[in-house]
């Protein structure tokens, strides 16, 4: 029963990270959709801090996702039933 509850609570905290790096990715692809002074320091720190935001969104999602699969035992396979081999 406890394993159950870890499993809701790590989904609730997963799609919230979901939707944290959502919100960063659409925020990085609207600073590349929008016109810029190639050469601006400004646009090109804009851009690198909103990518690095996006990848640590995306690796947080990452980290809860995996910790909700080890939590997920695989299917035990009965040979006998299967008709190839």
């Amino acid at each position: 029963m406890e394993q159950l509850g870890n499993r809701e609570m790590l989904l609730t905290r997963m799609d919230s990270a979901f939707n944290d790096y959502y919100h960063e990715a659409e925020k990085l692809s609207v600073l590349l959709g929008e016109p810029r002074d190639a050469f601006s320091p400004t646009a090109y720190h804009d851009l690198l801090r909103q990518r690095t935001v996006e990848v640590v969104a995306y690796e947080k999602y990452c980290r809860i996702k995996d910790e909700l699969f080890r939590l997920i035992d695989p299917p035990v396979l009965d040979r006998r039933e299967s008709s190839t081999y």
